[in-house]
């Protein structure tokens, strides 16, 4: 992989597939968010989300840990950039919302905000080492990075609640047979498993992947008839792309088909 962009406290490599790797990189804090460390987040989700040579975006952390939410003993504890008229979690809905898909790789605490930082994300996997801390009650601080909003969508309501309530480590093998986390890995294994599905992902026609996201995430709070709507309307941008006609002529000649996002 090369060297993607310089941000601070984050690095970012893209391969030749398209897919750009994330890593938060403050090992000795367990990644927690200080005010470089979001700013930077800030600025590759932006550049991501814009840049076409992006096909995948995969989140991880440096060392032990994935992140561990606030560093309530940083320096700089500013917040991530707004605009003014901005609410303080508004750029949460930009990674939820980010036309791409977005991987998240757990490789150890995930606690707070690190945690609903990582349910942003489409897919998320985990190693054997990952610790998922909804630990916000603990601390007498609201649960944020709209993990009030994706958590229950994940797991149900009385759930979610139970979790946010008590505060307690949710287990690793609940996680994933509720549907919050797809798969549980083996530490070694889980980045190459990340890429290997990023890999799939980047491999398939990208304005449809962000159509098929954006149907998605609207329909999650819409009324049957909307939905047909939505869905007519993707339908017609999708079957008016170079993207369709390369799908259908490579089925045609019984060959991969090669997308390029047009």
């Amino acid at each position: 992989m090369a060297a993607y962009r310089s941000y601070e406290d984050l690095t970012a490599d893209i391969d030749d597939a398209g897919v750009l790797v994330a890593t938060l990189d403050r090992p000795e804090r367990l990644n927690a968010f200080n005010g470089p460390l979001r700013r930077s987040v800030r600025q590759v989700l932006d550049h991501a989300a814009t840049d076409t040579d992006v096909r995948v975006l995969v989140l991880t952390g440096a060392g032990k840990g994935f992140c561990s939410g606030a560093d309530l003993t940083a320096e700089d504890k500013s917040p991530v950039p707004a605009a003014s008229h901005d609410p303080s979690f508004a750029w949460c809905v930009d990674l939820l919302e980010m036309p791409k898909p977005t991987i998240a790789a757990i490789n150890g605490v995930a606690a707070g905000g690190g945690l609903g930082f990582a349910l942003l994300c489409d897919i998320v996997l985990c190693s054997t080492e990952a610790r998922l801390l909804p630990i916000w009650m603990q601390r007498a601080i609201h649960p944020d990075d709209l993990i009030t909003w994706t958590l229950p969508r994940l797991v149900g309501m009385s759930r979610a609640l139970r979790w946010l309530y008590l505060a307690e480590e949710i287990p690793l093998d609940e996680a994933v047979a509720t549907g919050m986390v797809q798969s549980v890995v083996e530490p070694e294994q889980l980045l190459p498993d990340a890429m290997a599905f990023a890999a799939k992902l980047a491999a398939l026609p990208p304005m449809h992947l962000a159509l098929t996201k954006q149907a998605v995430l609207k329909n999650m709070t819409r009324e049957p008839w909307d939905a047909a709507a939505i869905e007519s309307w993707g339908q017609t941008k999708a079957l008016s792309s170079n993207d369709f006609k390369e799908g259908i002529a490579a089925f045609r000649d019984r060959r991969p088909p090669r997308f390029t996002g047009q």
